[in-house]
């Protein structure tokens, strides 16, 4: 997440009263009753009643990653505590990975690839769409979906979407066309990206067996939102009977997917085992938006990426 120069910079607007590597070590910090800031990241725990209790002076929670759902509670909003979320920085590469996607599944790359080894051949050209003013569907439109709208207007593409909850004027300022319902965008998509966040109770298998059989002829589907949005037993059927689709996983309901799982085997199937989101140097990004957000918190300010118990109702 920082780097020397990063770390140089932290350190100079904060005084680093603890660098832990795991939350027992920060449990057991002798220091730890001075802590008002805490940053996290990926693998940090729930932050319950009892952990807290070692943490009397923390104020703010900075979270160096994507989703702060895993790591809160009831306690911290009872407790007055904000909440800081890197996931805009985290989005970015996620976003430029759907256009990658999308580029690749509108030149057919996936089944041609996959067809030239297992056929010693070249396949024809014919029936390529291309990559210019194609339909792209997005299921949700939060963060990562409006990244990748603005990123696919160089392909000067007919951006659709679908999100219940989003304003018309976020949909009209970003010039994607609203669709009435989930059906027709899935009717109309030649390639379709799922941006559902996982919202226990209301978004588990969202995108159903009968969804996916309303994908177009040749279509692609691409999944960096959760896998358990979409019903995985419902897909391998689909895509067993319909080799014309194609699916990009990056993410899977159990990952990793078990030994015997078919999506292994189907032949218009990638799994690209979460690198989706930032990886490497990438991460540097979320280190800068925290650096960014302690500034203004030390300014006086309020911070521009905070989360409310009541947005996280809607959003990863």
């Amino acid at each position: 997440m920082f780097g020397p120069v990063q770390w140089e910079e932290l350190a100079g607007l904060v005084d680093i009263v603890a660098d832990c590597e795991d939350s027992p070590a920060l449990a057991l910090h002798p220091r730890r009753g001075e802590v008002d800031v805490l940053i996290t990241s990926w693998g940090m725990p729930r932050l319950t009643e009892d952990f807290l209790r070692e943490l009397p002076s923390l104020r703010v929670v900075v979270h160096a990653a994507g989703s702060v759902r895993k790591i809160v509670s009831d306690a911290v909003w009872g407790r007055g505590i904000v909440v800081i979320s890197a996931a805009e920085a985290n989005n970015e590469p996620v976003a430029e990975y759907v256009y990658a996607q999308t580029v690749l599944a509108l030149k057919d790359v996936h089944r041609r690839a996959h067809r030239i080894k297992s056929e010693t051949g070249l396949p024809s050209l014919e029936h390529i769409p291309g990559i210019y003013r194609q339909t792209v569907g997005l299921i949700s439109f939060g963060s990562v979906a409006r990244k990748a709208a603005a990123l696919l207007r160089r392909l000067e593409a007919n951006v659709i979407a679908w999100d219940p909850f989003v304003p018309e004027e976020t949909f009209d300022h970003l010039q994607v066309e609203r669709v009435a319902s989930i059906d027709e965008l899935f009717a109309r998509s030649q390639v379709l990206s799922v941006h559902t966040p996982l919202i226990p109770g209301q978004t588990e298998n969202l995108i159903s067996e009968d969804l996916l059989r309303l994908l177009p002829r040749n279509a692609t589907l691409i999944n960096t939102a959760r896998g358990a949005v979409v019903d995985e037993d419902g897909l391998t059927r689909v895509l067993q009977e319909r080799p014309d689709l194609y699916a990009v996983l990056d993410v899977t309901t159990c990952e990793p997917l078990p030994a015997s799982s078919y999506l292994y085997a189907l032949p218009n199937v990638m799994l690209t085992g979460h690198v989706a989101g930032t990886v490497g140097d990438e991460r540097r990004g979320m280190g800068q938006l925290v650096i960014a957000e302690l500034r203004r918190i030390s300014a006086g300010s309020d911070p521009q990426h905070s989360v409310s118990s009541r947005a996280l109702l809607l959003r990863a």
